[in-house]
């Protein structure tokens, strides 16, 4: 039986939330149909693809037939670390879907609006799924981890008395205390730490000289869903104008396990297996409008996407493991397990973001489209119901995030009807300190045109490149993960 809390509610909290949340919530590395990702989703000038309805909402105007659409993409993940020069890959395969529906009303309004559409269009912007493996040699320990979150910490909260539990104190520091209390009181019971009357200061009785090997392992899953209801109307014969009102959904399941082993010969602690279970979901809301203009051959595009605002919560469950042995030689083995289910309720407002677009169509066999994107990630904002409570992470995401500009440039030839398609999509680092691009991705595609619907099949290859911390505090060692992401996308489209 788990027993919940909400920590959330102590104003003094010190929080489980990280700058590393504010990114992965705001990010977009969406997954939409065949079509879209083939060219690398520059559709904001272009219109009339299901997809691109979350681009730029006005592309559900530019429809001249109204249509139903679904897509299966089947993603294949090979993720290195390199960690002082020792490399490991790991693979992983999941998969996610599109759906999408538009309906076209034609001959309104005396020539003025030329037709209006409604519809909806349903994506991943972001997933989360991941798995990777980090080891080496080095010289620092989780130990420091524990000491850092020990600072302020009273003893004798942190013992466990003869009438209590392990589940009833480490319950009671959530409750009063917080997160860094909870993590002091893991790494004492489980004998990492002990205390110094004389100092009054928590110290580590591990003792790695020669350094320590750690195997830190990630298994992370699940999306950041969008729906997209759509409202979209053609204003004569060259505007076109949209909104919408779109719904994200959030569900995230992180696993990390650190282990630590092959100490000092003379050290007391042996091996330390430290484990975190994670479970993130929510719900956010945003607005949007677009317009596209049409001359010629040419045509423009431009798109407001508002903030996001979510409500989410985090359900943290952690698990310690050391093996000790004494001066006798006599060895033991301390598991400090809780129980207990932490509950952090808070909201986030992730950025806004605007997109231009332009395109051009010659003869409707050959198009070329780009999308540029401006995004501002300092302005993400985490919130909660007591002030004071983020203002410390708050200031970090405006010291440490950055204005990004993103492009994507795609690609059509048809053939009769037959069309090949390409693409690419570059995708800016929201950190500061770190490489310029985050993502690249290439893509190629073709489709096939009947007379009441079409087939469409897309491949698309990403590289995504990052630093990863091992821990916020105390051990912050990075390892630096290369991920290398594969995308099938199988879509049908029904035209009625």
């Amino acid at each position: 039986m788990r027993i919940f809390i909400l920590s959330i509610l102590l104003p003094f909290f010190l929080n489980s939330q990280s700058l590393n949340d504010a990114v992965a919530w705001s990010f977009e590395n969406e997954s939409g149909n065949s079509r879209y990702m083939s060219m690398g989703g520059a559709f904001g000038a272009l219109g009339g693809n299901l997809s691109a309805i979350s681009t730029n909402p006005a592309s559900g105007a530019v429809f001249e037939l109204s249509r139903a659409g679904a897509s299966l993409i089947v993603n294949n993940n090979s993720t290195k670390s390199i960690f002082f020069g020792n490399e490991n890959t790991l693979k992983s395969n999941n998969s996610n879907y599109q759906l999408g529906l538009i309906y076209v009303f034609k001959n309104y309004g005396d020539g003025n609006l030329n037709k209006f559409s409604v519809g909806f269009n349903y994506q991943s912007q972001n997933n989360f799924n991941e798995e990777f493996k980090v080891s080496g040699r080095t010289n620092n320990s989780i130990d420091s981890f524990f000491i850092n979150n020990s600072i302020g910490v009273n003893i004798n909260d942190i013992s466990v008395n003869s009438n209590e539990s392990v589940r009833g104190v480490y319950k009671w520091l959530g409750e009063n205390l917080g997160y860094y209390a909870q993590q002091a009181f893991l790494g004492y019971q489980s004998y990492i730490l002990d205390y110094s009357s004389d100092s009054n200061s928590f110290y580590s009785i591990a003792k790695y000289e020669s350094g320590l090997d750690i195997n830190n392992f990630l298994f992370s899953k699940g999306n950041n869903n969008l729906t997209s209801l759509n409202l979209s109307w053609q204003f004569k014969s060259n505007f076109y104008w949209g909104i919408n009102i779109n719904f994200h959904e959030i569900y995230s399941e992180k696993e990390s396990r650190h282990i630590e082993s092959n100490f000092d010969s003379d050290s007391p602690i042996t091996d330390i297996d430290f484990r975190n279970y994670l479970t993130t979901n929510g719900n956010g809301v945003s607005f949007q409008g677009g317009v596209i203009y049409k001359a010629g051959s040419i045509r423009f595009g431009i798109s407001y996407n508002s903030p996001t605002y979510y409500s989410l919560e985090d359900n943290l469950e952690q698990y310690i493991k050391t093996s000790s042995i004494d001066s006798d030689g006599m060895i033991y083995s301390d598991i400090v397990e809780p129980t207990v289910s932490n509950i952090y309720q808070y909201k986030f407002r992730s950025p806004s973001k605007l997109t231009f677009s332009g395109a051009s169509v010659i003869n409707n066999m050959f198009l070329l489209s780009f999308d540029l994107i401006s995004k501002n990630y300092s302005n993400s904002l985490f919130k909660s119901d007591f002030s004071g409570v983020y203002g410390d992470l708050n200031n970090t995401l405006k010291n440490d995030l950055s204005k990004v500009i993103d492009y994507k440039i795609g690609t059509e030839f048809k053939i009769n009807n037959f069309s090949l398609r390409a693409g690419f999509k570059s995708l800016s680092n929201p950190y500061k300190n770190g490489n310029k691009t985050y993502v690249e991705s290439s893509s190629l595609g073709f489709g096939l045109n009947f007379n009441k619907s079409s087939l469409d099949l897309a491949i698309s290859s990403s590289k995504l490149n990052y630093n990863y911390q091992l821990f916020d505090t105390g051990l912050i060692d990075k390892a630096l993960i290369n991920d290398k992401q594969m995308n099938i996308i199988f879509s049908y489209n029904i035209i009625f």
